[in-house]
């Protein structure tokens, strides 16, 4: 495969960087260990005074409005660089200053207040509660700016509210937390798993629909690289105003991340950490023993002319000897355990005026609810800023990760817990596990492989990022900003002879795989911002140039004599298999923002960026994303002063595209496969793939119309946000199918168009505000409509788009759906005259009854119904109060109007098709004896049509937590010398409502199940 040519200018960058992080890389861990050194040894005040001139030791007191002392305030002289101190316990303060000169106190979530000095030297302040958030800071693409002056769809989320999620995965923290921001679980939620993210809908078909996560201004692999409690601010960017910035990654949306700093004064240390229990409840029920017996005589009663036979030709003789015992198994206990989560956060901070220093550290482990699965992970972070010069500041962050998975895999484990038959004997005589308990070669022992295969994961994440601010002249700042990301993983998966798989061959077999990737980024930011009078101008211009490189090597081994040597015995193996690949990806951009705002008024941001991507043909490697976004701060206006009770009404809308490039490399170019030759030797040799090239591949492209209103009531007591947004996403990247006469079968191509339309409101109040009493209320709604627009065209020549039914494509239809027949319930005995004269002439009194909406009299594709896979809506609800020194928050999580496949009502391997060879969930069977029973009778041949029966609504209101907290009263803290200690309760995933049986309603049947967590925590602050 050859190497796009198009960006080989900066290799000599490359070298630079590759030298740079080198050095860093190798003094990281001296880094750590000398910040720690650096801020303990740190004196109690940050001020350096000059020795001519005349200063007085001032004292104070600091205070909220209700006289309670604020422990932390900053008190500084201003206009100096290098006098002041923080409050201490007491709120109490102490410093040399000049006879006259003016003090600034401010402290987070206060008023921020000025005292003139005036040859005094004692005061006291009491500061006012800042209950207006607009003027707030909002972290935007490559800046920040106030939230009142943000007229793009940005939605902060608030970290103290989302760390109190008992989970070790940020992706569920932030569920329910912004409207249009959709959580669901990933296929795997045992330990060390995550979530899937997706903002505004799908946008693409084979794209990717994942949004890129922005830590600190550089990209990084996944949410979870970030330790939870080392994070400052939470945005999300909705729309392509916001997006824009980030063009060619930004198509599904931006998550940014910011990460905590080092704050000047005295060294802070504090401690939090939880420990607790999690288990999984179901929430249907399966087959007692004595209604399983019974199940599998009617199934074979159904086969055997409507009589019942003899038990010994029902039942294999290990099931009878079950039976006449009355010994019976029960799965789920087997293959249950109450599992364990705890997590531990400590973090220094301190500094002086001009070198700042954050460090923390993580450890979390996590035993699943399935025996032989867990996680266990630790983490470091270092943040660095120093001033240098008054233009030159210098910041380093880093951070490192290291974790072990253990995982043997517990996708069929689990749905063994529902579909293993209750008869039979988990031991043989000897005390060994059974292979197949009830005697019968379909049912296997899930404990077996939980026993006998092992599966370990041990993974390194670090991310180096450099970076430095000159000061040019006022309002013009130039940031360099390197970083490298590393992630490395090795893999060793083993089955001995005795597991699942050594029962085929009765020898061992395992797998060795190692990964590793690599990043570059170098960023060069010019940007400015100044005021003239009511003008307000300021413009961002990036360069920008990333490369990501990946390796990977395999080797499986099968047919491994012994297991004396576990996966490491492969060098022994019968047959060996290796498997190498390398790939490399490379990102060149320019972009350029520009903002103007009139008197706080009137507001418009353009913005663009040029990006250029390898893996797109030759021919289309570069494309153009143009944003604009218009902003009317209409509370501004003079006829608007009249309203007193509204104190907030912005009108803002948004229109631009952004590019998608998640496919993989090369994927334009044509494939070869590898031939082999034996004659006398070993020849080699190649022929075409199965793709095609295809050098006009291109960017799919997503543009987005999205109006707001932002408002506010009562000093904004109550505030909120109404959006309405429209994309469209056109040149879809899709691999197509050709004619094989070509000698290939598919080409990458772009072809085709989708809509994504949606509604989203958030809004938040603060009911009660008092001294004793806090009552605050948010609640978030979004509905997104999805269907497709465009495909191939109109190839059959009818003048009409046409469909794509072989993959559930259809014109005007969500991308997600599928093509069911509807069912009108059971044949009854007293229609036997019916059936012959029916579409389905064959059936049986007890089969499922398929409504003919044709009325042709057969069953074809005409008579089959469309039933989408999205939900109509989702949202969420959340409280929190505090009375005096407890605390209480709750969280509600809802999605509405979604329908889903249950492989447990219809498939065979998952017990579904009333053929009664495995246990699984329970129904009501249709019987003679029962006619009102809603599924078929059981046959040992199988039910017909299960799959049109297995359709159900997985609409569902899960409490997702529930936290009780009581902090120590300040009284007390000041004899401990400790400035805060809160002990809480939480209750995480406590109870989901819902129709659809299964382990969850968001996951497929036989996934890791979502565990119930409950867990006591503490936090310290010294």
């Amino acid at each position: 495969m050859s190497r796009e040519t198009n960006t080989e200018n900066l290799i000599n960058t490359q070298l630079i960087m590759n030298t740079l992080f080198t050095f860093v890389k190798r003094t990281y861990v001296y880094l750590l260990m000398c910040a720690v050194l650096v801020i303990v040894a740190m004196p109690l005040s940050a001020q350096n005074i000059s020795s001519g001139t005349a200063n007085q030791q001032i004292t104070g007191l600091v205070t909220d409005d209700k006289g309670e002392p604020l422990i932390g305030a900053n008190v500084v002289l201003k206009g100096s660089s290098s006098i002041g101190v923080i409050t201490d316990l007491d709120g109490k303060f102490s410093l040399n200053a000049p006879l006259q000169g003016t003090l600034q106190i401010s402290y987070i979530g206060f008023h921020a207040q000025e005292i003139a000095i005036n040859g005094k030297n004692h005061f006291t302040v009491k500061l006012q509660e800042d209950s207006n958030t607009l003027d707030d800071v909002v972290v935007v693409g490559y800046g920040v700016m106030k939230k009142s002056d943000v007229i793009s769809s940005v939605t902060t989320i608030k970290t103290d509210k989302m760390t109190k999620a008992a989970t070790l995965d940020i992706g569920e923290m932030l569920r329910g937390r912004a409207a249009g921001l959709k959580i669901t679980t990933s296929e795997n939620a045992g330990p060390g798993g995550s979530s899937n993210i997706q903002i505004r809908g799908t946008n693409s078909i084979s794209g990717g629909t994942t949004p890129i996560v922005v830590a600190d201004g550089v990209v990084i692999g996944s949410i979870n690289d970030v330790n939870p409690n080392d994070i400052a601010s939470v945005e999300i960017l909705k729309d392509a105003a916001a997006q824009a910035i980030y063009g060619a990654r930004a198509a599904n949306g931006v998550i940014l991340l910011t990460t905590k700093r080092g704050e000047a004064g005295k060294a802070r240390v504090s401690y939090q950490g939880y420990y607790g229990i999690q288990n999984v409840d179901r929430n249907f029920d399966v087959y007692t023993p004595e209604e399983f017996i019974q199940y599998k005589r009617e199934a074979y009663r159904t086969t055997n002319n409507n009589q019942y036979g003899a038990d010994s030709d029902v039942f294999s003789q290990l099931e009878l000897e079950s039976i006449q015992n009355g010994q019976f198994i029960d799965w789920q206990k087997e293959l249950m355990r109450t599992g364990t989560i705890q997590n531990h956060d400590l973090t220094v901070t301190g500094g002086g005026e001009k070198t700042k220093v954050f460090v923390s550290g993580n450890f979390m482990k996590q035993t699943g609810v399935v025996p032989a699965t867990d996680f266990i992970k630790g983490q470091l972070r270092f943040n660095l800023d120093q001033e240098i010069t008054r233009w030159l500041k210098v910041g380093l962050n880093t951070s490192l990760s290291i974790s072990t998975k253990n995982d043997p895999g517990v996708a069929g484990l689990l749905r063994d817990a529902v579909t293993c038959s209750p008869l039979g004997s988990v031991y043989d005589a000897e005390g060994n596990l059974n292979m197949h308990p009830t005697g019968l070669q379909e049912n296997w022992n899930p404990l077996i492989d939980l026993q006998e295969k092992t599966s370990t994961t041990k993974s390194r994440n670090d991310l180096v990022n450099l970076f430095f601010d000159f000061k040019i002249f006022k309002g013009l700042t130039y940031r360099l900003n390197v970083s490298r990301r590393s992630w490395n993983a090795k893999v060793e998966t083993y089955s001995t002879a005795n597991s699942k798989a050594g029962s085929y061959t009765g020898m061992g077999s395992g797998t060795i795989k190692n990964q590793d990737e690599n990043e570059w980024t170098l960023d060069n930011i010019l940007s400015y911002d100044n005021q003239f009078g009511k003008h307000h101008v300021s413009g961002t211009l990036i360069q920008s140039w990333n490369e990501r490189n990946k390796h990977s090597n395999q080797m499986d081994g099968s047919l491994i004599p012994n297991d004396l040597l576990g996966v490491y015995g492969i060098e022994a193996a019968g047959k060996v298999i290796p498997t190498l690949s390398a790939s490399q990806r490379r990102l060149v951009s320019t972009a350029l923002r520009m903002q103007y705002d009139f008197a706080s008024k009137y507001y418009v941001t353009i913005s663009g960026r040029r990006d250029g991507s390898s893996v797109f043909g030759a021919q289309n490697k570069w494309a153009v994303f143009p944003a604009m976004a218009l902003g009317w701060n209409v509370y501004q206006e003079e006829f608007m002063q009249n309203f007193e009770q509204l104190t907030n009404l912005k009108l803002r809308g948004s229109y631009g595209s952004v590019g998608n490039e998640a496919i993989q490399p090369y994927g334009s170019i044509a494939s070869a496969d590898q031939w082999d030759y034996y004659t006398t030797k070993k020849l080699t040799g190649y022929t075409p793939g199965a793709v095609l090239s295809n050098p006009k591949l291109k960017w799919e492209t997503s543009t987005t119309l999205n109006l707001a209103v932002d408002f506010g009531f009562f000093n904004n007591r109550l505030s909120g946000t109404v959006e309405w947004y429209n994309t469209r996403t056109k040149d879809l990247l899709i691999d197509r199918s050709i004619s094989s006469v070509t000698g290939y079968s598919t080409i990458k191509d772009n072809i085709g168009e989708i809509q994504n339309r949606g509604l989203e409101i958030q809004l938040e109040g603060v009911v009660v505000k008092s001294q004793d009493w806090d009552v605050q209320l948010g609640m978030t709604f979004a509905r997104n409509r999805n269907k497709i627009i465009k495909l191939f065209g109109d190839l059959d020549g009818d003048g009409k788009e046409d469909d794509y039914p072989i993959n559930n494509w259809y014109i005007g239809q969500p991308i997600n759906v599928s093509k069911i027949y509807e069912v009108a319930g059971i044949w009854q005995e007293d229609e036997i005259d019916e059936i012959p004269k029916s579409a389905q002439p064959n059936a049986q009194p007890g089969d499922i009854k398929i409504v003919d909406r044709t009325g042709d009299g057969k069953l074809d594709d005409d008579d089959k119904i469309l039933v989408s896979q999205f939900p109509k809506w989702n949202g969420s609800f959340n409280a929190s109060v505090r009375y005096k020194n407890v605390d209480f928050s709750m969280d509600i999580y809802t999605v509405q109007g979604i329908t889903k496949y249950n492989p447990f009502l219809a498939d065979y391997n998952y017990g579904g098709n009333m053929r009664a060879v495995f246990n699984g969930v329970k129904v009501n069977y249709w019987t003679p004896e029962n006619p009102t029973g809603n599924f078929p009778r059981p046959t040992t041949n199988g039910a017909l049509e299960m799959g049109s029966i297995a359709r159900q609504d997985a609409s569902y209101v899960r409490m997702q937590n529930i936290t009780i907290g009581y902090t120590l009263p300040k009284a007390w803290l000041a004899k401990m010398r400790l400035s805060n200690v809160r002990f809480y309760f939480t209750g995480q995933n406590l109870l989901t409502l819902t129709d659809y049986e299964s382990y969850s309603p968001e996951q497929p049947a036989d996934k890791y199940p979502e565990a119930r967590t409950l867990t006591f925590g503490l936090q310290l602050g010294f």
